[in-house]
């Protein structure tokens, strides 16, 4: 039951996206949409803070005192969900959600090779780069490389290819993310902490791009168009998306949690792509890609569990 829950929390970041991608058109500003979005985020993270741990406001001051890049998690949440809102449209759902996995597998490698973020060292042995590949080789069928055969959303040509490889930089983003908040989770001795902290300096990262930047300063200025309710619950959902996976992996333990969740955001991420909903042209799946996807899970897998 527990693997299914964690199923449902990878299954928020296709859901996420698409309802981002709507709340824009009513923004006008992937940086602005991402900003309100970020407001309700934090709003409701802190709610779920205060009722977890009696806490409403962290121990600032305790997190002052930790290296700097405990703070890196906002920023990097900040460039997932916003890169979100500009891939979905571009490059339709199931792109947007197999990219990020390949710079969350090479990252991941990263930080076990080398301890980065003062997590323990773990030998990356030749089975792990082994997954890693077989990863890549599943993102290819995904994308159909060299089988000429359109792919749903709407870049062509090299913008696609630089939006892709964005898309990878935003995995090891989010893997940076998790790394991070799993070290400040155990300073604070409470991951939903770690995790409202992160949302809060997402939050300001944003509202210093609103100040700076005309374009988002003057959609947040102008208001929010009407839209259809549901486009209001993006940042609930980023907040739930957060403390799920920071309240499983205790329990299911990292490798389990991650799979669930890789599992239910590829099975969610090709449904939404499959009914075009979101905004993404509608187009069922190849037998090709379908099994590229199979081998991108086989790879993860092996990465993370062996």
């Amino acid at each position: 039951m527990l693997v299914a829950v964690a199923m449902l929390v990878g299954a928020i970041v296709p859901v996420q996206t698409a309802i981002n991608t709507r709340f824009r058109q009513s923004v006008g500003s992937p940086i602005g949409a991402t900003f309100i979005s970020f407001i309700l985020a934090v709003a409701a993270s802190s709610i779920i803070a205060a009722i977890a741990t009696h806490t409403l406001v962290p121990d600032l001051a305790l997190v002052a005192s930790e290296p700097w890049w405990v703070w890196l998690g906002g920023f990097m949440g900040v460039m997932f969900i916003a890169g979100n809102i500009v891939l979905f449209p571009e490059l339709g759902a199931v792109q947007t959600t197999i990219l990020p996995i390949l710079g969350q597998v090479l990252m991941g490698l990263l930080v076990d090779a080398t301890g980065l973020f003062r997590y323990p060292q773990t030998p990356v042995g030749p089975l792990r780069l082994l997954g890693a590949l077989i990863v890549l080789i599943g993102i290819a069928m995904v994308l159909e490389v060299g089988r000429g055969v359109p792919l749903h959303g709407t870049a062509r040509g090299s913008r696609a290819w630089a939006l892709r490889a964005f898309g990878v930089l935003m995995g090891m983003g989010s893997a940076t993310q998790t790394a991070v908040n799993g070290y400040l989770g155990k300073v604070l001795h409470s991951p939903i902490q770690a995790g409202q902290i992160s949302l809060a300096v997402g939050l300001i990262v944003l509202l210093v791009l609103v100040v700076v930047l005309p374009a988002p300063r003057a959609a947040v200025a102008s208001g929010v168009a009407p839209g259809p309710w549901w486009m209001w619950l993006g940042g609930l959902l980023g907040a739930v998306f957060v403390f799920g996976g920071a309240t499983l992996s205790p329990i299911l333990g990292t490798g389990t949690t991650v799979i669930g969740s890789l599992v239910g955001m590829i099975i969610c991420g090709q449904l939404l792509e499959s009914f075009g909903i979101g905004g993404g042209k509608k187009g069922l799946p190849t037998p090709f890609r379908l099994a590229g996807l199979a081998i991108v899970l086989v790879g993860v897998a092996m990465v993370r569990l062996l």
